[in-house]
């Protein structure tokens, strides 16, 4: 495995995304590591909420609102990959598998539970760990460990706003998504001011995918310019034995004993195939298993089982920051809103050149939107962008079904072409527990 580094120097090995992330978790949880490696140590059983009160708890209190939050992207990024059709269901629908309304495109609220419910979890541990720590006395604050806090909690609400169709805090009513972006703009200033090193790049690189949200472009470039094109910060995960703290992504495309899901029919297969370039585009790897999924599909039945291989271990990463999802909101910004298609085609073949593919040459603008729409699905491939991305760009009024690929759009139900989605829903509801545990909602 190359360098642990957050500097990539080659964009079509998958091994780049060992991190900063995990190497924060790590150092940040050293102290309590090293206890725990004590075999004669015995479980004491519950612990008092006062000790998170200690100055020795900072790190706890990071560390569990970090897992937190990747247990959310978890949920989020496998269930949404499949509306977005980033994946093709190809097989089981019960423990990591996709439901027969997500297969059509359908978030409801009484299948999205886990993800609400994980969400809210782990915004929870981000505001009681700050309550906690703003607390104590300034001299007894670790500003590296609060920093780092300060770094999850702008990610956390980025993943509430960027998923979640509503916002409700606190067993409050519903109000527009859009209150979690204000505050993972708070967050990420305040890890941008206090942290140093690849925790303030990335908080800035949160930022600047933020503001794109909130529609303050200025703001974001201007945060996306001071992120180097190499940079990479992420989410990481653990191979223990634990399904739950492994890459959901991975686990369900295992060969045993899920097989829940493939590259079939998807925009993937096949995608960047030429004489330089056999196997395809290095960025959206994918194994050919001449096998079926272990199950039926709603839409087509037995389905060859043709899983990615982006991530391939448990303890697999997913990416939060990069710098090339900083080259493409500003080759967004180009032709989205200057209609400045030379400067977004330049930006988007660099970053093909960087991974050994050929450049693209649109004869016209709508062709141009096109293929940048291609390049986003590339670069944020299986990280829980991709929903997001297209809600966004909804919302704002792009053509969405005529500038996606074919195997992206909502199709007219027949299984024979098309995605095979029925529809898309663009964002998780308020889920069924929350309806009927809130009475200022529903």
């Amino acid at each position: 495995m190359k360098s642990t580094n957050t500097h990539r120097a080659d964009r079509g090995c998958t091994s780049r995304r060992a991190t900063s992330g995990l190497r924060g978790l790590l150092a940040l949880g050293l102290a309590f590591g090293v206890a725990a490696c004590d075999t004669d140590v015995v479980n004491p059983g519950p612990i008092a909420g006062d000790f998170l009160d200690s100055p020795d708890a900072q790190a706890a209190i990071t560390n569990g609102a970090g897992r937190a939050l990747g247990d959310a992207m978890n949920w989020i990024s496998y269930t949404s990959a499949s509306v977005a059709r980033e994946i093709h269901p190809s097989g089981s629908t019960g423990s990591f598998g996709i439901t027969p309304e997500q297969q059509r495109g359908e978030l409801n609220n009484d299948e999205v539970n886990t993800h609400w419910e994980n969400v809210h979890r782990a915004r929870f541990m981000v505001e009681d760990g700050l309550d906690r720590i703003d607390q104590l006395e300034a001299g007894e604050q670790d500003d590296e460990v609060l920093a780092q806090l300060y770094l999850w909690g702008g990610y956390t609400y980025r993943l509430a706003g960027e998923s979640l169709c509503e916002a409700v805090i606190d067993g409050g009513s519903a109000q527009d998504h859009g209150v979690f972006f204000t505050r993972a703009i708070e967050l990420f200033d305040q890890a941008a001011s206090l942290g140093t090193g690849d925790v303030r790049t990335a908080a800035v690189a949160g930022r600047a995918s933020v503001k794109v949200w909130q529609g303050d472009w200025a703001g974001a470039l201007a945060d996306a310019g001071s992120v180097p094109d190499d940079f990479s910060y992420v989410m990481p995960y653990y191979d223990i034995g634990d399904d739950n703290q492994g890459n959901r992504l991975y686990i369900a495309a295992k060969s045993e004993p899920y097989k829940a899901h493939s590259q079939w029919s998807t925009w993937v297969e096949g995608y960047g195939m030429s004489e330089d370039t056999p196997d395809g585009d290095p960025r959206v790897p994918y194994t050919i298993t001449g096998t079926v999924g272990d199950a039926s599909t709603s839409c087509c039945g037995e389905v060859p089982f043709n899983p990615q291989t982006k991530y391939e271990n448990d303890d697999a990463a997913i990416e939060l920051s990069s710098g090339p999802e900083m080259r493409l909101l500003e080759a967004e910004n180009a032709l989205f809103n200057d209609s400045d298609m030379a400067t977004a085609v330049a930006i988007i073949n660099e970053l093909r050149a960087d991974a050994g593919v050929d450049p693209i040459a649109p004869a016209s603008m709508t062709e141009a939107q096109m293929m940048f729409l291609r390049e986003h699905a590339i670069e944020q491939w299986l990280e829980a962008r991709r929903l997001p991305a297209l809600w966004r760009w909804n919302e704002a009024g792009v053509p969405l079904e005529t500038l996606l690929q074919p195997l992206e759009q909502v199709g007219d139900g027949n299984i024979q072409t098309g995605s095979h989605l029925q529809e898309r829903d663009f964002c998780f509801p308020i889920s069924e527990g929350e309806e009927q545990t809130n009475p200022n909602v529903g």
